[in-house]
């Protein structure tokens, strides 16, 4: 498992004092609270930058950086994924995983292994699953338990297909 976790991405400036906007891959944007660094990571290219303050206006989640003092520097970091240590990331509820941890993840159906994840994107209605299959083409699978996936275990490296034509 990766020991550190996408878990935003930094989207625009904000202002005129170096704030971004962030967007939370989760939705939650507790966690970012207790951070005194981050990751930033784009293009294979890694920064640390601390973080010298956080305000939450509305909808609107910012974050200012240290050293980064006007909407010009700002701007350079728009597109660059926050990456945070993995205990210290937003928490779990029930029944989730961190999409992360699904790269790797072998597709079963009928107790038949037929492909296995090797990344992930954004779709319009879920996460889609990027497949290598068997016959090694690669196939867009809907993350949406119950009604193509099921009987995720990411500890055991597997999870339930439901339809075997995604993959064919």
């Amino acid at each position: 498992m990766k020991q550190f976790l996408a878990t935003g991405v930094i989207r625009s400036p904000h202002g005129l004092k170096g704030f971004v906007k962030v967007y939370s891959y989760s939705d939650d944007y507790s966690h970012f609270h207790d951070l005194k660094e981050v990751v930033l990571e784009k293009n294979g290219k890694q920064r640390t930058e601390e973080i010298e303050k956080i305000l939450d206006q509305g909808s609107i989640f910012l974050v200012k950086f240290k050293g980064i003092d006007s909407p010009e520097q700002a701007r350079f970091l728009s597109g660059w994924d926050i990456l945070v240590p993995r205990e210290k990331a937003s928490k779990l509820k029930k029944d989730e995983v961190y999409a992360a941890d699904l790269v790797g993840v072998k597709l079963i159906y009928n107790d038949e292994e037929v492909g296995q994840v090797v990344s992930f994107m954004d779709g319009p209605q879920a996460l889609l699953l990027e497949v290598k299959c068997n016959d090694g083409k690669i196939r867009l699978v809907p993350y949406l338990k119950g009604i193509f996936v099921d009987n995720v275990n990411v500890t055991d490296g597997t999870m339930t297909l439901l339809n075997r034509g995604l993959v064919e």
